[in-house]
């Protein structure tokens, strides 16, 4: 008797065990495709690139979206006194390009307004963005030498700290980027970005970034960087309506478990002109002012 329920157990034990390896295929269909817009830009004296694509379904292969190649894509400095338009030329892959000329007077500036106007089959899309100030400077970058014995520091190794300032006055944003070795640190769990100095609950404002924001967010702590490395970090200035975008995706991406809500698609601040577009629109349009700092990791 207490072999047969022991086989009895070990059947249905195998039985749940190989049931929980069943696949199983969605087909989600693609109501409405979308175009989608990455147009982080920034005043830099380097070529500025705008990438357009089309939406594929959910479940489709990241990377398989088609590109736009034959769009009108420009950005026109809006202020009264000084309108310009700066045309982006489509290179390769749905990537449209513009260098500045500084020797012209060809560069974007900060505390000026700027519009984003791009055409394609009829349909005209439009955004505006305000190139706000980023810090007024990086006072350093520093190596800092840590023992891993635990999460967060799994390994020894060093480890690099940003050293720099809060604008004064409330309101101001930053998008705190990381290079390691000319390579940008672009998962989502590397975004790093700011209000104001990090903590303003306390009407805290105008200094050092907390530590979060100058340590913990442009380290990998299961990578420390080793001796000859290079590392990059970059203080970009970002709107508010930018930030509030980021935090709408991060919060998306961690939308699971138990209490989790349906998803939703992010918002876009690209307006169609025309109300009857078939297509929809995502990505963002944002200008950015930026600071830079650079460290070479060496042995003490």
């Amino acid at each position: 008797m207490k072999l047969l329920r022991a086989l009895f157990i070990l059947s249905a034990f195998g039985f749940l065990s190989t049931s929980c390896e069943d696949i199983i295929d969605v087909n989600v269909d693609q109501k409405q495709k979308k175009i989608v817009v990455d147009a982080f830009v920034n005043n830099l004296d380097t070529t500025q690139q705008i990438t357009l694509t089309e939406s594929v379904p959910y479940f489709a292969t990241p990377g398989t979206e088609p590109f736009i190649s034959d769009a009108t894509v420009l950005i026109a400095d809006t202020s009264a006194s000084n309108f310009k338009i700066f045309p982006f030329i489509h290179k390769d892959s749905g990537v449209y390009e513009w260098t500045p000329k500084p020797s012209t007077g060809d560069t974007f500036q900060v505390g000026r307004q700027y519009a984003l106007i791009i055409i394609h089959r009829g349909d005209t899309l439009i955004s505006a963005c305000r190139l706000n100030p980023t810090v007024s400077v990086i006072d350093s970058l520093s190596a800092v030498p840590v023992e891993g014995n635990g999460p967060p520091f799994i390994d020894s190794g060093k480890y690099v700290e940003l050293f720099a300032n809060d604008l004064p006055g409330m309101g101001n944003f930053y998008w705190v980027k990381t290079f390691r070795n000319d390579t940008f640190l672009n998962d989502i769990r590397n975004l790093n970005i700011s209000q104001d100095m990090g903590n303003n609950s306390n009407g805290q404002d105008g200094g050092l970034f907390i530590y979060p924001i100058r340590f913990s967010g442009i380290n990998q702590f299961l990578r420390p960087y080793r001796d000859g490395e290079k590392v990059r970090v970059e203080v970009h200035s970002i709107t508010l309506e930018a930030f509030f975008w980021f935090n709408l995706i991060v919060n998306e991406r961690n939308n699971g478990g138990l209490f989790a809500t349906p998803p939703v698609n992010i918002q876009s601040n690209i307006i169609p002109l025309n109300k009857n577009m078939e297509r929809g629109v995502a990505g963002f349009f944002c200008i950015s002012d930026v600071r830079s700092a650079e460290i070479r990791i060496k042995e003490f």
